[in-house]
């Protein structure tokens, strides 16, 4: 499952600049940090980012940043020089930069994104670990069925022949497949090719981005997760922009089109609108039908009592205790679900294979 959340660019934690090099998270998060902690002892903008320049290794993001370090000494702003290179540098961090440029808390929203990336990369990290394993699982099964298919059903196929009519529809399929894979193999590169183009294709649409904007929402399990995920970084996003100082209606415009999932973007522009016709934020907090009801309670209690960035914040930590438990549930069924699948490939190996042989053998007999 891919979850694109912000911060997660071009859907892979690396950033690529117009030359298409890649920017990797780690160099993006050195960068943050060196320049928070270079801020807060009182060295300037540029001279700071000219600094981390030399220090830095990648040579795309080194040249990106000499050529903001330069643009910020001819007068412009940090968030103006980011802008120049969106590739790098997502537009709603610009955004956020932005807004602390304006409130004078630029080094307290340099922290904040600093955290925001941290905790994306770790889930990011979490969802790739527990991947690894079915996906090998899911490679060797494919690899002992070619095997299977080119090496050891082509073996029995003398003792078939004549009896096909006798054989169950399984066994017919797989003398079909070897058959096909043996004699037109260029059929099957092509074929194959062709399938992988579709679905480069197809993942690079905007169907496929509907498709998964809807089932990140609707199907239960991933729906359940997502939800966690999604309201998690939203509420961190916002809280440390509302702690910066940030208006809560610029904060919302900001986050409007931070999700990369169009149900979580319509929801926070929905946010937006309604605190731009004068209603409470909770009010149309508490609309979105996934969100749990003690949640919604506590964003009501927070504003009522004029501490909502604290409770955003205490919220979206909770959220991050129910993303481990999920993690938790998933790997523990990972592995006999994978065990699984692995048994259902080797049996219908062997009912297509052996027992019709043994059946035959035994109607000859």
């Amino acid at each position: 499952m891919a979850i694109s959340i912000p911060g997660d660019k071009s859907k892979q934690p690396e950033a690529r600049t117009s030359r298409g090099r890649r920017i990797k998270s780690r160099d993006m998060a050195f960068f943050l940090g060196q320049l928070a902690m270079m801020l807060e002892v009182g060295i300037s903008i540029s001279k700071a980012i000219a600094t981390i320049a030399q220090q830095t290794e990648n040579h795309q993001l080194k040249t990106t940043l000499q050529s903001m370090a330069d643009a910020i000494e001819e007068g412009r702003q940090l968030s103006d020089a980011m802008a120049a290179y969106p590739r790098v540098f997502q537009s709603v961090y610009v955004n956020i930069v932005r807004s602390g440029e304006a409130c004078g808390t630029l080094n307290q929203v340099l922290n904040s994104i600093i955290e925001i990336q941290e905790k994306n990369q770790g889930i990011q990290g979490q969802l790739k670990a527990a991947l690894i394993y079915p996906c090998l699982l899911i490679g060797l099964a494919a690899v002992v069925t070619v095997f299977a298919l080119v090496m050891i059903l082509p073996k029995f196929t003398t003792f078939f022949e004549g009896k096909l009519a006798l054989l169950p529809p399984s066994t017919r399929g797989l003398i079909f497949l070897s058959d096909l894979m043996q004699n037109h193999w260029l059929v099957c590169l092509v074929a194959a090719a062709g399938t992988v183009g579709a679905v480069y294709l197809y993942t690079r649409s905007a169907l496929a981005r509907a498709h998964r904007d809807w089932a990140l929402v609707h199907l239960p399990l991933v729906g359940r997760f997502s939800n966690n995920v999604y309201t998690g970084l939203f509420l961190r996003i916002l809280g440390n922009m509302l702690q910066s100082g940030v208006s809560l209606k610029e904060a919302l415009s900001i986050c409007a089109n931070s999700m990369n999932n169009r149900y979580y973007n319509e929801f926070i522009a929905g946010l937006h609108e309604g605190i731009r016709q004068g209603q409470n934020f909770s009010t149309g907090f508490t609309r979105h039908p996934q969100i749990q009801g003690s949640v919604k309670q506590m964003i009501f209690v927070g504003e009522e009592t004029g501490k909502l960035p604290r409770v955003m914040l205490r919220l979206a930590d909770y959220y991050e205790q129910e993303i481990q438990k999920d993690f938790k549930v998933v790997t523990a069924l990972i592995e006999p679900v994978s065990l699984m699948f692995i048994g259902v490939v080797v049996w219908v190996l062997v009912s297509a294979i052996i027992l019709p042989m043994f059946r035959l053998a035994g109607a000859v007999g």
